[in-house]
């Protein structure tokens, strides 16, 4: 993911300050928006789009259209893709814009990519048997929970919380407990998971949760980080599927829309 960069903003007291690069993609979203959504027919591009157009990754697209969701100003609908919300009554603050609203979701899941992997293949050698039977009734646990949208399972933090303590390292036990601590505040997480249908992905991320355990049970390090990278990255791939869903069904919807006209007309003209 690429770097943040730095930018000053008005009303702070810091000469300067670190912005998310979301931030930034956000706000050219924003002046894309405001400069042609009085255009007939417009609309916003698609996330891979705007990918491509902007020179960013998909994640970070991602991101930015989570933080013009939590601003008003767009929203992700299944099956219509980005759409642009009425215009407010105010001027859209593009410094509001700049405000920290913390990490973007996949700026977390990169950290704890990189940290939990690790703590896995830590744990795998460390990890005393009777922390592995726990490990298996969170797992139990994850069955039980049927949140709709994946926000209150409590089954799937402890199990993570776990391994970390498990890795004998408490310097990395903190970060990753700061991690799971900034996704259970995050805004942009909790916008995130309304796109999100749990039933269709929890069987997926429940398989992963039994991947791991079986590593650590062999006590394989090198399988368990594995597995853990594995688990993450379809997070993470689970999560971008979400939006790009939505935005393909709108795309074929629209596509059929235009071949049933295209047939009455045939027909009309016959």
């Amino acid at each position: 993911m690429a770097p943040a960069t730095k930018t000053s903003l008005q009303g702070e007291n810091d000469s300067d300050r670190v912005e998310r690069l979301y931030q930034t993609v956000a706000r050219k979203i924003a002046e894309m928006v405001a400069q042609n959504r009085h255009e007939p027919g417009w609309r916003l591009p698609s996330e891979r789009e705007l990918s491509e157009q902007l020179g960013v990754s998909r994640p970070v697209v991602r991101e930015a259209v989570i933080a013009l969701e939590v601003k008003g100003m767009v929203e992700v609908r299944r099956s219509q893709g980005i759409v642009v919300l009425p215009e407010p009554p105010h001027t859209m603050n593009f410094i509001g814009l700049g405000a920290d609203i913390g990490p973007g979701p996949f700026e977390l899941l990169e950290a704890r990519l990189s940290i939990e992997a690790n703590a896995a293949a830590l744990a795998a050698e460390r990890m005393p048997a009777e922390a592995m039977v726990e490990l298996e009734s969170y797992i139990d646990q994850m069955h039980r929970e049927n949140d709709v949208l994946l926000l209150n399972e409590n089954g799937d933090r402890s199990f993570h919380m776990l391994i970390a303590r498990s890795s004998g390292n408490a310097v990395i036990a903190s970060l990753i407990e700061a991690l799971w601590q900034q996704r259970d505040n995050s805004i942009m997480w909790r916008k995130l998971h309304e796109h999100i249908h749990a039933p269709s992905i929890r069987p997926l991320w429940i398989g992963d949760h039994y991947a791991i355990l079986s590593a650590l049970r062999l006590r394989n390090a090198e399988a368990a980080k594995r597995a853990m990278e594995r688990h993450i990255k379809n997070v993470m791939n689970e999560l971008l599927e979400a939006s790009e869903n939505g935005q393909v069904e709108f795309v074929e919807t629209q596509i059929v829309g235009r071949q049933g006209h295209s047939n009455r007309k045939s027909e009309e003209s016959k």
